[in-house]
């Protein structure tokens, strides 16, 4: 959804620009500061050495079962400040664990997205952010080391300016698709790509004209990608997330599938809600209006 804000907030001096017969580039340049360029090169170069390095082998790194299965039964319990406490200690010992770091980075994101203390919020994001990136970084073949990064990045735009929030939105869609590619078998992975699409597909005519000043090639996604990502997601794992339902509901109503999008706000409706965040998709849900 930040993209789509981001866009509406480039928008806004390039509609002035024309207005008053200013070169739109120029006006968007002033906003960037620079030219377009890649985000996170450094990551780039990160990659390929621990690919080089891997030669061929799993990089996949290697800890106690015992603490990871703990780990993931904090996160399923939704005690996240006890995960965080448990994985920082953890990586103390090991900080070059690759399976630690997105669990870390994966506990920072629920924290962050509970703190209302906007420092303390960036704080909470940015660490975990740099944890998913050490995640890549130590184990580039992790699907979901990917996909936290991705999730970070996405979230590290609240904090970040309009033009660098729309420049990192191609590496975030970058990391989804990877997640998705080395993680066939988790829904979420491909539910995100979903969401990618959706978002970009909302982009008014404007908004595609902004960004098309800014990249050569803007993002472009359809309504039909993101419904084929969201539906392939729920064929791996039904009833996996009640917010995929939800965006089933949504997407289909924008293709003009009445009445099959009213069978997944139904559906959606009928999910229990296993987190807070299940409760605010339920409570979007009852709202909808089709």
């Amino acid at each position: 959804m930040w993209l789509r804000r981001s866009l509406a907030a480039v928008a806004r001096p390039a509609l002035s620009a024309i207005r008053h017969r200013l070169p739109v580039a120029n006006t968007l340049t002033k906003l960037t500061g620079h030219a377009s360029r890649p985000h996170h090169h450094h990551l780039s170069r990160a990659l390929a050495a621990g690919v080089a390095v891997a030669s061929g082998a799993s990089t996949l790194a290697s800890c106690d079962a015992s603490l990871l299965k703990r780990a993931d039964g904090l996160f399923d319990g939704n005690e996240y400040a006890a995960l965080a406490e448990l994985l920082r200690k953890a990586l103390a010992s090991k900080p070059d664990d690759a399976q630690l770091q997105w669990r870390l980075a994966r506990g920072l994101k629920k924290l962050a997205d509970a703190e209302t203390a906007k420092p303390a919020k960036e704080a909470l994001t940015m660490e975990g952010l740099a944890c998913a990136e050490k995640a890549i970084m130590q184990a580039p073949d992790c699907g979901p080391a990917h996909k936290w990064y991705a999730i970070m990045l996405s979230g590290s735009g609240a904090f970040k300016s309009t033009s660098d929030k729309i420049k990192q939105s191609f590496t975030v869609k970058q990391h989804f698709d990877k997640a998705a590619e080395l993680s066939p078998k988790d829904a979420t992975s491909r539910h995100l790509v979903g969401v990618w699409c959706f978002e970009v597909a909302k982009l008014s005519w404007f908004e595609q004209k902004a960004a098309a000043a800014l990249f050569a090639a803007p993002p472009t996604a359809s309504y039909e990608e993101a419904y084929g990502h969201f539906a392939a997601a729920e064929a791996i794992e039904p009833g996996f997330y009640p917010q995929n339902k939800l965006l089933l509901a949504q997407v289909c109503s924008k293709l003009g599938r009445k009445e099959e999008a009213q069978k997944w706000l139904d559906a959606c409706l009928a999910s229990p809600a296993k987190t807070p965040e299940d409760e605010e998709t339920l409570q979007a849900a009852a709202k909808l209006k089709l």
